[in-house]
């Protein structure tokens, strides 16, 4: 019999600020829950075994948290968001920013995974303030050609193309809205996702 304490769940927490030379923004810092929602269920669901073991063993899907992006919508947090509801520019071209750093405060139970967006980044000519309340978190293989890498060979259907950073309605695997911040070029937004096990 499998009793509550059995089940492994994953448990995410979001927290975004705006730092000024390293200190915190006054007013700008937000936590939360957020949702995961059916894209991010059906990724893990497939990284989590092979399609096909054998001579090459076979992955469902080789991606791997590896963008972020935000928005100035807001929308409910239901596991069925395909796309933020308001995109925002990141730079000129891209609405997308790679993941930064990864880090394992409590190995085993606890993964903290972080990006910033930068003072030249969501404002840039002509937006000199741009008001910030939604984020999500994307896992791709895309790499951009100063990074190298593989695309995927997917098996689940979810996976049949690679992400875009260039276009706003790429599917999150978590999702957060959450009270306006406006962001100003004069401050880094910082954004970090927590998950537990």
């Amino acid at each position: 019999m499998i009793r509550a304490r059995d089940r492994i769940e994953i448990e995410s927490n979001f927290h975004a600020v705006c730092r000024d030379r390293g200190k915190k923004v006054p007013g700008t810092e937000r936590e939360g829950h957020n949702v995961f929602t059916t894209t991010g269920r059906d990724w893990i669901a497939h990284l989590l075994a092979w399609a096909t073991i054998g001579t090459p063993d076979t992955s469902f899907t080789n991606r791997r948290v590896r963008w972020m992006g935000v928005g100035s919508g807001s929308q409910l947090e239901v596991e069925g968001v395909t796309s933020l509801d308001i995109p925002v520019l990141a730079t000129a071209t891209d609405y997308l920013i790679p993941i930064e750093t990864v880090e394992f405060p409590s190995p085993g139970r606890i993964t903290q995974i972080f990006s910033e967006f930068r003072q030249d980044q969501l404002t840039f000519p002509p937006y000199t303030v741009v008001s910030v309340s939604e984020a999500g978190m994307y896992v791709d293989v895309f790499h951009v050609s100063t990074q190298g890498g593989i695309e995927d060979s997917p098996v689940s259907a979810f996976y049949d193309t690679t992400l875009n950073p260039t276009i706003g309605s790429n599917p999150p695997i978590a999702y957060h809205a959450f009270e306006v911040i406006n962001k100003t070029a004069d401050f880094i937004l910082e954004i970090r996702w927590e998950l537990r096990v």
